[in-house]
């Protein structure tokens, strides 16, 4: 390398990997090349590790202080802090490369071709460039973080397109949420804006994720919704969310008011809002005050019990009902129930307030009205209750999980709809929230049939807490939303197998095709067999114990035993048999197949 110190100026918000690379690039080289030659590694300069800078700048590479204001440093716990804000790694280290063609075309114009990588570029909340109102475009896309922040020879190689303007996009209007970020970004302070309180990655997602739930206010469903529509899904969330609480609270509310209930889960309510906040940030602190503002909201205004689940964490207690649920536990009409409730003003009349699925109360302080009104049902309307088929609802009644309250044949209705209620109840309590029925996971009465054993077994099992895992499918009722894992149950359930082996698998471990034939051998007697019970489905049915299969064994030999034996090919040990006329055995012109006396091929191949 030559000693003479080139003239690189660092540019406005550049990155510390995007100055050593320019560096590498006067010297013909690539950037870890460059680095390795100074004494240090191209992953510390992307990590800013301690004395990195320090060394370089020995090796008089002159690194600016405002260069390493606007490069990301690494942090413990796969963390980066950029402009005194932390991110998740993943989200700073994205491997497509983002910019604006006009800053890049302005730093062309000194006729130095010596291109820039900005800092903000790498925040994926950071959609347009303040200065020119320009989208972000993607630049590259590189999956090996040496080869990516190596961006000299990428942005070389787009001298063309970006002096021709071929990467040029339309530009856009800057929106608050745009001003906002940038303003927190630079460090200039701002008024009167609940998000400043937050970490500023947790607020833009928070924004972003409830712009998307706001769109049931607009009608647009979410499935419409590409990358390039979140510059209006963070505008959306942020004039809500900038303005509080109670701003946002409210927002929940209006979401609420438009079609659907909760019986249809709050992803569907609160789409990408609840999925995120619920499982992706559940244990992330900084999304902490986001969370507790939509558990609050929730545990206010929805009628979750036994099976549900809020934010995550499974409901054991219900302190809600909802008409419905109400309507359900008694067994009495919804229209009637509402009055019943208007008339003890627990809810307001029929024709105002909320509809029926979403107007709470209290449950415990409804508990002795709801007692009072309780009535018997049929057997069919016990089956609908508790959302089961009616031969579903015959199997439990036959396993005695379900007993009628009066045992009285001339009379229709001797079912409690609490006690199908209690029945959910002690199944759901702490139950798995499932957003579809994965592999492995099926229904309890699929689960008994699969292992030819009663429903009654498997909810006894889950009961004593032999199965642990149950799950509750997001958007279902009822016993017909109750899943439970096969494996688990057949490790549980599953009957002790023989120690046997049916026709079939015996006719397959000695290579006789047809197992047809080895039922005539057995039903002309001259195979010994078992009969035993089918421990699966209960009947009995012939069986080769290993005693029988020894038997065998001592009078057959078929082509898979031969060669096995005597060694060599089946085909040869055939060609020999034949040669000496030994045939296989059989009966009245009837062959069993390719089975021989062992005694006749004894004489020939020993």
């Amino acid at each position: 390398m030559t000693d003479t110190k080139p003239k690189i100026s660092p540019k406005s918000q550049e990155t510390l990997a995007s100055l050593i690379s320019r560096y590498a690039t006067h010297y013909w080289v690539d950037a870890p090349t460059f680095c390795s030659d100074k004494g240090v590694s191209f992953k510390a300069v992307l990590q800013q590790s301690e004395g990195t800078v320090d060394h370089l700048r020995e090796y008089g590479v002159d690194i600016p202080e405002m260069v390493l204001d606007w490069s990301p440093r690494a942090l413990s716990g796969k963390k980066y802090s950029f402009r005194n804000h932390e991110f998740p790694t993943k989200i700073l280290k994205s491997p497509e490369v983002r910019g604006c063609p006009e800053c890049l075309r302005n730093d062309l114009e000194g006729g130095t071709n010596q291109m820039a990588l900005r800092g903000d570029w790498h925040v994926p909340h950071v959609t347009v460039c303040i200065k020119h109102k320009t989208p972000l475009v993607p630049l590259w896309r590189e999956s090996n973080q040496f080869h990516r922040y190596d961006s000299a020879p990428h942005l070389n190689a787009l001298i063309p397109q970006i002096s021709t303007g071929e990467l040029d996009v339309e530009r856009r209007r800057l929106l608050d949420f745009d001003h906002w970020l940038h303003a927190r970004l630079i460090g200039r302070e701002t008024t009167d804006n609940w998000l400043d309180e937050h970490s500023i990655h947790a607020a833009c997602n928070f924004c972003r994720y409830l712009g998307t739930a706001l769109l049931r206010l607009e009608n647009i469903p979410f499935t419409k919704i590409t990358k390039q529509d979140y510059p209006l899904l963070y505008e959306m969330g942020f004039q809500v969310a900038r303005k509080g609480k109670e701003a946002i609270l409210n927002s929940f509310e209006a979401i609420q008011r438009k079609p659907g209930s909760p019986q249809d889960g709050a992803k569907a309510i609160f789409p990408l809002l609840y999925e995120r906040l619920a499982y992706d940030h559940q244990n992330d602190p900084t999304y902490a005050p986001f969370q507790d503002l939509l558990r609050h909201h929730m545990a206010a205004t929805w009628p979750l019990g036994p099976g549900d689940e809020l934010l995550g964490e499974p409901v054991t207690v219900r302190r809600l009902h909802s008409v419905r649920t109400a309507s359900l536990l008694c067994g009495i009409d919804q229209r009637r129930m509402r009055k019943v409730l208007a008339a003890k003003q627990l809810v307001p009349a029929p024709g105002h307030g909320l509809p029926d699925t979403w107007e709470v109360f209290d449950a415990v302080k409804a508990a002795p009205v709801l007692n009072e009104v309780s009535q018997l049902i049929s057997a069919k309307e016990m089956a609908a209750s508790i959302n089961a088929t009616r031969s579903q609802f015959d199997l439990l009644v036959a396993d005695k999980v379900l007993s009628p309250a009066l045992n009285d044949q001339s009379i229709k209705a001797v079912w409690i709809p609490a006690d199908g209620q209690a029945f959910l109840d002690s199944l759901l309590r702490g139950a798995i929230q499932l957003r579809q029925a994965q592999h492995g996971w099926e229904h309890i009465s699929k689960a008994a049939q699969r292992l030819k054993i009663r429903p009654g077994e498997i909810i006894a099992a889950i009961r004593s807490g032999e199965i642990r895992r149950v799950g509750n499918r997001m958007g279902w009722e009822g016993y017909k939303s109750i899943h439970v894992y096969h494996d688990d149950v057949a490790a549980v359930l599953r009957p002790t197998l023989l120690e046997a082996k049916s026709i079939e698998m015996f006719a397959k471990s000695v290579g006789i095709h047809q197992p047809s034939k080895l039922k005539l051998m057995i039903g002309d007697g001259h195979v010994q067999t078992s009969v035993l019970t089918n421990p699966i489905t209960k009947k009995r049915q012939i069986y080769f114990t290993p005693d029988d299969e020894d038997t065998f064994h001592s009078r057959f030999l078929t082509p898979k035993t031969l060669a096995l034996e005597f060694g060599g090919t089946s085909r040869t040990a055939i060609r020999k048999l034949r040669q000496s006329n030994v045939e296989p055995i059989s009966a009245h012109d009837l062959r069993y197949g390719s089975v021989y006396s062992r005694e006749e091929v004894e004489n020939v191949l020993k």
